[in-house]
């Protein structure tokens, strides 16, 4: 096998991965992948056996390695063979710093997957195998470039979990790192952005490259960058720019939130806008689903019907004269429908203090500062009675799939990419790269629980969960929203059992309550485990008890979120047992299947005859419809942003 490695530069633009066709893509990729991870094991390989050579040296010695290749890396010119040879080296050095400051020595699937990430790929690996301290490994070889090197992770408390975590690290390999959150000050994100390492959640880098786009007059070339921070008000600039990013639980990040472009807004005195969507929340009282209009739940549509468009009709003079137009009043109204029908309390949103704050429906948390656009904001402040906001103006937006493909160098890491390995190279140009498992999983998935309704299926929770506390199993269950965690609260109340539950009205105590969910007898309740990042620590008598049992109350749209579950238990080798819970009228196969499998979801209620099958069958194809209509929201997002892209800049140059 050749020595040289495999030096493939992905495409950072759609256009661009669009330019290799598909077939071409299978056949390059099936060529590569046994090539590439003989290569890479060939490589780890060679950092262990100099890893084991430079454990003996002392600190002086190490730290003068550590500053050699520190030096050698940061020269960009160097021939491949060469870079090849420092890269095994540093990783080697930082390997033994990691294992000196957080004694914890890398394990091979986390060397694996540094060098895979440092590639510029997509990294899958096993629950539990460590893919925090694989990132920071990537993350200090980045940053002695002295790049901007940013790390993407899911939340807040992970950003600044993790600085804190790998500062030791950091401190000893030479290298500054700091947490970008909600919260700090421009001051105080303008420091954080000056160090080397950067840990950030999407939502707020993507913010601050907007902010930093407003700031410098939309010159975001380099050249122009630079005179416009010479002015005055270019000191305003927070970031360095974009040049590496590495993606924690990456398809997460890059494929489920990536379904709306981010806004930056301010607010605008728009006093009609008030009156009349206050108007239009009393008009809509009147109008009747089926009737008047339709819902349909899976594009979150809505569409009049000639009955209620008469009806309307009827009915507009009760609006501001400025929205009697047939547009402006259908648009109007149309919203007054989804905060009444779509958009439902402590699913989409909570009330906390008198305000509106919009749920995550990825992870469950509060988006603190965050609104819905086109009124829509206002027309839920209306349903809920609190005081109602003032619309907001855009100042600018972009889309998360066209700001992550600006960064020069991107790569990531996660636990679940299963079905998406194209999507993730025709939307990044990333090849995924599957770290074989240190330990083989003792987790077992238990064939699911079918029923006719709801009703059965909370019941049959209630009694696994008080069957299993009195055998002493610490018992996880995942639920998808927040109004759901409560109601188990209640129903677990009821026969004496006490639960804790994690979700967005508790966030702040996260970390304990995942952290405690592995003890003899625990139960936990959580709503959308995704992105906890917080491991369960499983009490070592658990394991008699045949160790953590997840139970999962209904599907997810996507399989992998299924898994994401799933992966609490059974982790790095450990025993462990997880089922789901599925009933009939779950909302995901109410969405996501076609209106002629009605009568087939009637005749299963009634009958249990091959039940069992037909449901799993059933789920599996709402499911991938489910993926299938996000990625074409994802497309068409992705199209409009560049649309509207091309729009700004037509009427920029005409402007100019």
């Amino acid at each position: 096998m050749s020595n040289k490695p495999f030096c493939w530069t992905p495409p950072r633009s759609q256009k661009a991965a669009q330019s290799v066709r598909w077939s071409d893509w299978l056949r390059r990729s099936e060529h590569l992948a046994g090539g590439i991870q003989r290569r890479l094991q060939c490589e780890a390989t060679e950092v262990e056996v100099i890893r084991e050579s430079w454990q003996s040296l002392d600190d002086e010695a190490l730290d003068a390695q550590l500053t050699r290749l520190r030096i050698a890396l940061r020269l960009e010119r160097q021939g491949i063979d060469r870079l090849r040879r420092l890269r095994i080296e540093a990783l080697a050095a930082v390997s033994v710093a990691a294992q000196r400051t957080l004694e914890r020595l890398p394990y091979r699937a986390q060397v694996l997957a540094a060098l895979a990430m440092h590639e510029g790929m997509v990294v899958q690996m096993a629950p539990g195998e460590g893919k925090t301290l694989a990132v920071a490994m990537v993350a200090v070889l980045r940053g002695w470039r002295g790049l901007p090197c940013h790390i993407i992770t899911s939340n807040d408390y992970l950003a600044q979990r993790d600085v804190e975590l790998m500062r030791p690290m950091f401190e000893r390999c030479g290298v500054r790192a700091a947490a970008a959150v909600h919260g700090l000050s421009p001051e105080q994100l303008r420091a954080a952005y000056e160090t080397d390492i950067v840990y950030a959640t999407s939502k707020q880098l993507l913010a601050d490259h907007l902010f930093d786009q407003i700031a410098l007059g939309g010159a975001m070339h380099s050249g122009r960058r630079r005179i416009r921070e010479l002015k005055p008000d270019g000191k305003n600039v927070r970031s360095r720019g974009l040049h590496t990013a590495i993606v924690d639980e990456a398809d997460s990040v890059l494929i489920d939130e990536a379904n709306t472009p981010l806004i930056i807004s301010a607010p605008e005195s728009n006093k009609l806008l008030i009156q009349a969507v206050l108007a239009a929340r009393d008009l809509v009282e009147q109008l009747l689903p089926q009737r008047d209009y339709r819902v349909d739940p899976q594009f979150r549509d809505i569409t009049f019907t000639d009955e209620g468009h008469e009806r309307i009709e009827e009915m507009v003079h009760s609006l501001p004269a400025i929205w009697q137009a047939p547009q402006r009043r259908d648009d109007l109204i149309r919203q007054a429908l989804s905060a009444r029908d779509l958009f439902l309390r402590d699913r989409h949103y909570i009330v906390r203090d008198g305000e509106i704050q919009i749920l995550d429906e990825h992870t469950g948390r509060v988006m603190p500062g965050r609104s819905w656009s086109y009124g829509l904001h206002q027309a839920i402040e209306a349903r809920e009675g609190v005081k109602i906001t003032s619309p907001s103006k855009t100042l600018a937006r972009m889309g998360f799939q066209e700001f992550f493909c600006q960064y020069h160098h991107l790569s990531g890491a996660s636990g679940t990419l299963q079905g998406v390995r194209s999507e993730m190279w025709q939307t990044y140009g990333l090849l995924t790269f599957v770290v074989p498992p240190r330990l083989p999983s003792q987790l077992q998935v238990v064939s699911p629980q079918h029923f006719a309704d709801s009703h059965s299926k909370w019941q049959a929770i209630v009694a696994t969960v008080e069957r299993l506390h009195r055998q002493r199993v610490p018992v996880l269950v995942g639920t998808r929203r927040l109004s759901d965690s409560e109601m188990l609260e209640r129903l677990l109340a009821e026969r004496g059992l006490a639960c804790h539950v994690l979700n967005a009205k508790q966030h702040a105590r996260e970390a304990e309550i995942v952290a405690a969910a592995g003890q003899l007898g625990r139960i936990t309740v959580a709503t959308n485990m995704a992105g906890r990042g917080t491991d369960i620590l499983v009490a070592s008598e658990v394991a008699d008890t045949g160790g953590l049992h997840v139970l999962m109350v209904e599907p997810h749209d996507s399989i992998r979120v299924d898994w994401q579950l799933f992966g609490r238990a059974g982790r790095q080798g450990q025993n462990g047992h997880a089922q789901a819970f599925v009933a009939l009228d779950d909302d995901l196969l109410g969405r996501y299947l076609p209106f002629w499998l009605a009568p087939v979801r009637g005749l299963l209620s009634r009958s249990q005859h091959w039940r069992g099958q037909l449901i799993s069958i059933l789920i599996g194809l709402a499911q991938r419809n489910a993926q299938r209509s996000a990625f074409q929201q994802r497309r068409l997002l992705q199209q409009r942003e560049q649309q509207i892209r091309k729009q700004l800049a037509f009427s920029k140059d005409a402007a100019g």
